[in-house]
């Protein structure tokens, strides 16, 4: 009997034993690496704090493996540097065979805390995770670090976040002299929809900022009928040269021109594609000089990038030039329309320096170079004053929709401005989240590759516009909200939409007001004259329904014109 029972002991610890090295073999490779620390003080026990709270909160997972700490040291002592790059942490996980790495830094200065941390995928030398927050002591450092262990342990594990419980955001209204806390709501990306006014280095909110009442608020909206289309671009101007604007809107494959005549939305011209053809932007400008604007599109076929430009010529629309090979966007530079241009890269779609596009000889080519950091996209993207005078500054949406202000350059590419540490032409950075795209197109060459093709979503428009009218542009963004947060790659379901008016207060953007939420995700969107009486209205193309397959036109008035 005793014997009979020793060897199911023994029988027992093996199987669980080889239950346990097959789980072991299934179990995600972490390792996370002590944060780089920028401080006039010895704040060690900041950055040792961080990294004990991280390696318990994933090591809480059976499927995740966390490398120890002391792993970690041996493996940075050989790497003997100070500080590390993007390069360094993706050698340092091949080299101890890694799936992710956590890294990032922690500066203060003052009473101030900024923390900026990152989650690296190994095997796309990507970062799809990152934190960054600003905030005065530890209690508010320890919540950012909980929320982005639970980022990461989704991304890692390939789980859908819970879908955050988010509460219909209320008319804004002129801030108390004492405002009572907000308390942020849990779950990933969707609590940043409850966040005031705080970003990198703005320490400060100046009051006068806030409007009492939101201009969009002050009237009502127009709202075409609803179309079974999906629509991806928008933009108004004077297309056909009648003295009036049009409404050019885009699906995937279609040009179609609109004119709103009071309350109704007539169509007037339709432009069909190829079947294979993926519409990516829409545009109007005067670009030729000719004294009409043009329609320009930016296309996607086969992975390559096919652009076009119409122009209406003897009552039709006709293509004046194709086959252009840059993403196209017009931005508003200090108030002068200028068409830019940026080539597709090699190994990342928006690696290229940006150009401004324009005319000559009978050919759109390739002009000045824009004074733009290399690496940002030309979608995303503002270059305006901000405040009274100064230099032309760049505003962007970065690559995980942060909005950023930089100095004009040419010497310094995106991924030297973003490092541990910081870079002086990064003047700004927001902590939460603008844009959202569901606005897509496929990376690479689909004829010539059996992998699945990248899937790269496209910026939204950032705009700048003096709407109080005192002589200063504010940014003028949309943050569509998603139920489920960004952190698939491949995947985006947006199903309602903020639109956020943000003013300089000489330190960052400050938060002047807010829409009430809107149902529906808002595709493209512009400032301009809909209804030609002379005013300018805010107008959202939206997609509304689970999949987006009606969309409509809306159009607010502005306030005090």
């Amino acid at each position: 009997m005793k014997k009979c029972l020793i060897f199911f002991c023994i029988l027992g610890v093996l199987f669980s034993g080889s239950v346990w090295a097959e789980d072991a073999k299934d179990q995600k490779k972490v390792a996370v690496l002590p944060f780089a620390v920028h401080s006039a003080e010895d704040i060690n026990y900041v950055r040792d704090g961080i990294w004990d709270m991280l390696i318990s909160r994933l090591s809480s997972s059976n499927e995740i493996s966390v490398s120890t700490k002391q792993t970690v040291r041996e493996a940075l002592d050989k790497l003997d540097k100070k500080e590390i790059s993007v390069a360094d942490v993706y050698g340092f996980g091949k080299r101890l065979d890694i799936d992710y790495v956590v890294w990032g830094s922690i500066t203060k200065i003052g009473n101030s805390i900024s923390l900026d941390a990152k989650l690296l995928d190994v095997s796309t030398y990507k970062t799809p995770v990152d934190v960054f927050v600003q905030c005065q002591g530890m209690d508010d450092v320890i919540p950012s670090i909980g929320d982005f262990a639970k980022k990461i342990n989704y991304y890692v594990l390939g789980q859908t976040p819970p879908a955050p419980q988010i509460a219909a955001l209320p008319a804004p209204t002129a801030p108390t002299s004492s405002p009572a806390p907000v308390r942020p709501l849990q779950g990933p990306d969707e609590a940043d929809v409850m966040k005031a006014r705080r970003g990198t280095f703005t320490s400060v909110i100046n009051p006068s900022f806030i409007t009492d009442v939101n201009p969009l608020a002050k009237k009502g909206f127009w709202m075409s009928q609803k179309y079974r289309k999906t629509f991806k671009g928008m933009d108004i101007g004077d297309v056909n040269g009648d003295g009036l604007n049009e409404v050019v809107v885009i699906d995937e494959h279609s040009v179609m021109v609109y004119q709103k005549v009071n309350t109704d939305f007539k169509i007037l011209n339709n432009v069909p594609g190829k079947d294979y053809s993926s519409y990516i932007s829409v545009d109007v400008a005067d670009v030729n000089g000719n004294g009409r604007d043009e329609i320009i599109v930016t296309n996607m076929q086969n992975g390559n990038l096919e652009s076009f430009v119409l122009e209406f010529q003897d009552g039709n629309f006709i293509m004046i030039a194709s086959s252009l090979r840059w993403f196209l966007r017009v931005v508003d530079i200090s108030g002068v329309p200028r068409l830019l241009g940026q080539e597709k890269g090699m190994e990342e779609p928006f690696s290229n320096p940006i150009y401004e596009i324009v005319y000559s000889n009978g050919a759109y080519a390739e002009g000045t170079r824009m004074t733009i950091p290399e690496g940002l996209s030309v979608y995303g993207l503002a270059v305006d004053r901000l405040g009274e005078g100064g230099a032309n500054r760049v505003i962007a949406l970065d690559n995980f929709g942060h909005l950023c202000v930089y100095k004009e350059t040419r010497e310094s590419a995106y991924f030297k401005i973003h490092i541990i540490g910081g870079s002086d032409k990064l003047i700004w950075k927001s902590d939460e989240v603008f844009g959202g795209s569901n606005n897509s197109f496929d990376f690479g060459d689909i004829l010539k590759t059996t992998e699945v093709p990248e899937k790269v979503f496209v910026k939204e428009r950032v705009l700048t516009y003096d709407i109080d009218r005192n002589g200063q542009k504010e940014i003028i963004v949309v943050k569509n909200l998603s139920p489920v947060g960004r952190v698939m790659k491949n995947v985006r379901t947006f199903t309602s939409s903020v639109i956020y008016d943000l003013g300089w207060d000489g330190m960052g953007l400050a938060e002047n007001w807010r829409t009430k939420k809107i149902q529906g995700y808002v595709a493209d969107y512009q400032i301009k004259d809909i209804d030609n009486d002379g005013k300018d209205e805010v107008v959202l193309a939206v997609g509304l329904g689970a999949f987006l397959s009606r969309s409509v036109i809306v159009a607010y008035d502005l306030g005090g014109q």
